[in-house]
């Protein structure tokens, strides 16, 4: 049995012929299962038999003794050699010792010669290498962005073994070939959540590496693609300066200029194809290859005219990337928008060299901006490019092609009118949201862009009236709006956005590893939460955007998390707080919500939001009261009811109101050990009691009627100076709220200490509350208040009841 190959320190192996497939197979099953020791030494570390296993002709022969068939020696794919891969695949995961075992026993020759054989056993040394890169790399899995604050960045070494890895993938590429190869590089693809790795690429010059190979003509389009995944991660994960960037840059130029000048059109569309796949994962260093080469614009236009569809298919794309940029699209649509018409319009071009042409095209029509007056392509062009692209997404099944139509949309979205035609295309919309259940990293971006180009969160320059007639009058530019793009339109496309089930795709774009889309998300769900006075909260909710806010406030730009924090805000507002954040997850909206209200804010629509959210999630329960405090919410929330504006400080009175229900929380108003002087902030709450503004007022009287169940705060109370002054204004107040609030401070505080009693009873409060007995309703609350007061005097000893009346004591 193969189970016992991994036993075999001090044996020797058993015959090749006892060796069946069926223990070939427990044994691998088991090994993933993780059922295998894996304190005892590998199966390659005594005895160099077991390379045998791995060995073609080996392999093929114990098939043959196993099964008594001369004939299988000659199988294309041996099953024997199959399972000894897997088993190495085994033995190699998460082990160190084992990894550099199997790397000083197996010799590369070996590996060689299984690529050579080109059947699935090639493909799976792809994932010999995948399982030894994993095994090397110590930052797998390191979150880098939940570092304790004012610690440095944790560093990991590099692995010595690192290097013999990336010898063994380049000698391996050398004669691997097809999805052989694409196996070895996806290896590689699959480890860039590696910040060792990422940077290690570009030190040891990979990423050229496998440019080369494209270059070369090595890899298939396809499989290409996966170089663009592997540049991305590197850029976005790894510390890249400028400096780096530019010796990067010029490697490539070295690579893919002999290609571009050699006149050859074949190798002139290779090299093109290389600088495609630099665009799509590094835009700024695929910009910079290509901004200063004027070459490559002449180029270009001698492959949009070619017959060979190859180079029709990588010159179309390739403007479609470099138009993204917005100055290298003017040149480009000047020499190529009629070469682009005129691919499309053609009944011999292939469609999917026509759909990269519309997306270029479709670039060409929003470099405007959404600006009218600084169209370059005529009015109504992004309409009919719109129209012809709806076609092909209806017509096209593979997801590919969809890919490139929704980034044509993301960039045709910008005029008003496809937004419109757009939002009311049920048909269309439906198939984009089908598509987007689990979104590539490139289709979420367009996504996001098509969504907030629909919803218009994206920022608009705030441009003072003043500012515009100048303009006029110096005759320059002044940005206008269409007419389609105005809030009625805008509230029409959300709602029938809501309706298409948007949220859920939004929700499923927020994974993404781009900051710049998560930032995307948060400014549509933004949109969503804001329109119409919040009235598509409970649809956001029900469709997943409480838990994707949450975690687009965790990881975002900056402006990212003000908008997710925003956005969980309003639903905290909106909703029952306990029903939108159901569980853990209203501890979770804690920390949101008080970055809204911190005092470098300027905001005040947004520090506002952030109290009112504060004050219902405060009214769920004591945990999530605690959270806050813990959180550092109490100290921003004094700070906005200082503040001058009177909607603020009528916000952060209420959120301490509710705050007021925890114990934790009395505690900062209570006086400190063998003192009663109360402290700062109790006056001041104590102080809005007395305030003009009815709410505020109300609000303020609910907070001290919770704090006064502490009798060191009574005891606190009676010695402020202005303590008599408010209570004898607000008792004689008509509002029965008011009254009533205020009454059940009195009653806290005579039920708390016989000197805080007699206190009150020796001023014209007592006074006041005689006089309120013989008006108040005999069955109102007020009754019973008032009730309450009289038992703490005679508690105290300081009335008594005489017949028909109540007279003092001495």
């Amino acid at each position: 049995p193969l189970l016992q190959l991994t036993q075999v320190a001090n044996t020797s192996l058993p015959p090749v012929s006892l060796l069946s497939h069926t223990s070939l197979t427990q044994f691998t099953h088991r090994s993933q299962i993780g059922l295998t020791p894996v304190s005892h030494r590998s199966l390659v570390s005594k005895d160099k038999d077991v390379i045998r296993f791995l060995t073609p002709s080996t392999a093929a022969a114990s098939t043959a003794t196993n099964t008594g068939d001369a004939s299988t020696t000659t199988t294309p794919c041996c099953p024997l050699q199959q399972h000894a891969l897997n088993c190495v695949i085994c033995v190699t995961r998460d082990s160190l010792p084992r990894t550099q075992q199997v790397l000083s026993a197996v010799p590369l020759s070996l590996s060689l010669s299984i690529l050579k054989q080109k059947n699935e056993n090639s493909t799976l040394l792809g994932g010999v290498l995948y399982e030894m890169l994993n095994s090397v790399l110590e930052d797998r899995g390191y979150d880098y962005t939940k570092r304790v604050l004012g610690e440095p960045l944790k560093k990991f070494p590099v692995p010595p073994l690192l290097s013999t890895l990336f010898d063994y993938f380049k000698e391996c590429c050398k004669v691997a070939e097809g999805e052989a190869l694409h196996s070895l590089i996806n290896a590689i693809v699959k480890c860039t959540d590696s910040r060792v790795l990422n940077e290690e690429l570009l030190n040891q010059d990979m990423i050229t590496y496998m440019i080369t190979l494209v270059v070369n003509g090595k890899l298939s389009y396809q499989h290409a693609q996966q170089i663009s995944i592997a540049i991305s991660k590197s850029w976005a994960r790894a510390r890249i300066d400028g400096q780096t960037s530019l010796k990067f840059v010029k490697q490539v130029t070295t690579i893919t200029d002999p290609r571009l000048l050699s006149g050859e059109e074949n190798h002139q569309m290779l090299a093109l194809r290389a600088i495609n796949i630099l665009l799509q994962g590094s835009f700024e260093a695929g910009g910079d290859l290509i901004k200063d080469n004027s070459e490559i614009y002449r180029i270009l236009s001698k492959l949009l005219i070619s017959k060979t569809y190859e180079s029709q298919l990588t010159a179309a794309e390739t403007v479609a990337l470099v138009a993204s940029d917005k100055k290298m699209c003017y040149n480009l649509a000047s020499q190529n928008f009629n070469l682009l018409k005129a691919l499309y319009k053609s009944d011999e071009v292939d469609d999917t060299v026509k759909l990269r042409a519309l997306v270029g095209m479709s670039k060409m029509v929003a470099s405007s901006g959404g600006d009218v007056t600084r169209n370059i392509i005529a009015d109504g062009a992004g309409l009919r490019i719109f129209k012809q692209i709806r076609t092909l997404l209806i017509k096209s099944t593979t997801d590919e092609a969809r890919k490139w139509v929704i980034e044509a949309l993301a960039y045709l979205t910008i005029d008003a009118e496809v937004k419109h035609e757009l939002a009311q295309d049920e048909e269309q919309m439906k198939i984009i949201c089908d598509f987007s259940s689990d979104p590539a990293p490139s289709t979420s971006y367009s996504l996001s862009c098509i969504f907030m180009n629909m919803t218009n969160s994206y920022d608009k320059p705030d441009i003072a009236p003043e500012m515009v007639k100048i303009a006029q009058y110096a005759k320059q530019n002044v940005p206008q709006d269409h007419e389609k793009d105005g809030e009625e339109s805008v509230k029409e496309r959300i709602e029938l956005m809501v309706q298409h089930g948007v949220p859920s795709v939004l929700a499923a774009c927020s994974s993404a590893d781009s900051e710049r889309t998560r930032e995307f998300v948060a400014r549509s769900f933004m949109a969503f939460v804001s329109n119409n006075e919040g009235v598509h909260c409970g649809a956001v909710v029900q469709l997943g955007g409480t838990r994707a806010l949450l975690n687009l406030f965790q990881e975002n730009t900056k402006e990212g998390k003000v908008f997710a924090a925003n956005a969980i805000a309003k639903i905290a507002i909106k909703m029952n707080p306990a029903l939108a954040f159901s569980g853990q997850r209203a501890l979770d909206a804690c920390r949101p919500c008080i970055s809204l209200i911190e005092s470098t804010n300027e905001n005040t629509f947004q520090v506002f939001d952030g109290l009112m959210a504060l004050t219902n999630l405060a009214s769920v329960s004591d945990s999530v009261r605690e959270r806050i405090i813990r959180e550092g919410g109490c100290h921003h929330i004094d700070f906005q009811m200082l503040e001058d504006n009177e909607v603020l400080r009528r916000a952060a009175t209420q959120a301490i109101c509710n705050l007021s229900l925890s114990d934790k929380f009395r505690e900062r108003y209570t006086p400190a050990e063998e003192s009663e002087d109360p402290v700062d902030r109790l006056k001041a709450v104590f102080v809005f009691c007395g305030d003009e503004d009815y709410l505020t007022r109300i609000a303020a009287l609910g907070a001290v009627a919770y704090l006064s169940a502490d009798a060191k705060i009574c005891k606190s109370l009676i010695k402020i100076g202005s303590f008599e002054e408010v209570v004898k204004e607000t008792i004689c107040f008509e509002d029965a709220g008011v009254r009533h609030r205020l009454l059940v401070i009195l009653q806290n505080m005579m039920a708390s200490d016989k000197a805080v009693a007699e206190f009150i009873i020796n001023t014209p409060i007592f006074e006041c509350l005689l006089a309120l007995m013989q008006v108040a309703t005999p069955e109102g609350p007020m009754k019973e208040v008032l009730n309450n007061c009289m038992a703490a005097a005679k508690h105290w000893g300081l009335i008594e009841q005489n017949p028909g009346d109540i007279v003092y004591t001495k």
